[in-house]
């Protein structure tokens, strides 16, 4: 009988070990390549992260390459590096609206080359924001879009969250102090911006974003009045004086920070968990990475004290 089990295991072990698989890594994949990355924000100092790229599983970030020339020609002017703190290259040049860019870099890893375009601002008025408590607890905001009339806007709507307090982890039966800051789910039920012929989004469910990507196609050179909404929910494990802070982001971005950013969002999707990794958009010749331009303004929302403790946000 003792052999007879003997027999068993091993052959269970035997028919466990058939079935191992061993992963293996193709070496071509992880040798280093130049990754050029500038995201040029108006009003903004320029710098520039030029670097080798890493391996998932190495733990060291910074990769700098070698006899770097880097120019950057804007308007027809050349600029080149005032200062180099590891792999950022910064330059003594701001960035205004409709200002056109390029870039060249020499370097032990070839040459890379780019180019793009400042996008003009936003212009948005002063957005209002209600808190309304019925059913659920929302905060209501509602703002103008002026958009440029006879110009192609490309739009990035986020609305970020503060958290900032303590909370007790029922689990562990401990208190954690938290401070973090992440863009949140919201609602937009504005046709003119979510119609898929305007739209790069994809929403969740029909009406929730946690970014909306959205184009002038609907608006152009109207004063648009939109709104967005979002569901506070309370957590019972805050303590003390919990702080939650809202604001409002709309950024004008260049086509291809707007590609870029669709791209990410297709890769990023929960369909790609069963599916081949989606390609990223980059517009660098030469290297991995984006060149590309971007206007922000960011609007304080609504400052939240506790549950019932409400502290508008001073304009």
């Amino acid at each position: 009988m003792k052999h007879i089990v003997t027999i068993l295991i091993a052959a269970s072990l035997i028919a466990l070990s058939s079935c191992e698989k061993v992963i293996e890594f193709d070496d071509s994949l992880t040798s280093p390549q130049p990754v050029l990355n500038a995201i040029v924000t108006e009003g903004n100092q320029m710098f520039v992260n030029y670097t080798y790229s890493r391996f998932f599983l190495d733990t060291n970030n910074a990769h700098p390459i070698a006899d770097v020339d880097m120019v950057v020609t804007a308007n027809g002017t050349d600029y080149r590096p005032v200062s180099v703190d590891g792999c950022n290259y910064f330059f003594d040049y701001v960035p205004q609206e409709d200002d056109h860019l390029s870039i060249l870099v020499q370097s032990a890893a070839g040459t890379a080359t780019a180019q793009t375009t400042i996008p003009r601002n936003p212009r948005i008025s002063t957005p209002y924001a209600i808190l309304r408590d019925s059913v659920f607890r929302t905060l209501v905001i509602n703002f103008n879009i002026d958009d440029h009339p006879d110009y192609d806007n490309y739009y990035r709507f986020t609305i970020s969250q503060r958290d900032s307090g303590a909370r007790y982890r029922p689990y562990r039966e401990v208190y954690d102090t938290i401070d973090t800051t992440y863009h949140t789910i919201f609602f937009c039920f504005d046709r003119q911006l979510t119609d898929p012929t305007a739209a790069a989004t994809q929403a969740l469910g029909g009406y929730l974003y946690q970014q909306l990507l959205t184009t002038d196609k609907l608006i152009d050179g109207q004063n648009h009045n939109t709104t967005l909404m979002l569901i506070m929910l309370r957590d019972t494990n805050e303590v003390g004086t919990f702080l939650h802070q809202y604001s409002l982001t709309v950024e004008s971005v260049s086509p291809e920070r707007y590609k870029y950013l669709q791209d990410l969002e297709t890769a990023t999707s929960i369909t790609q968990l069963i599916t081949e990794p989606a390609p990223v958009y980059s517009n660098v010749s030469g290297a991995l990475g984006l060149f590309a331009g971007n206007a922000r303004r960011t609007y304080p929302l609504y400052t939240v004290v506790n549950e019932n403790d409400t502290v508008p946000t001073k304009r």
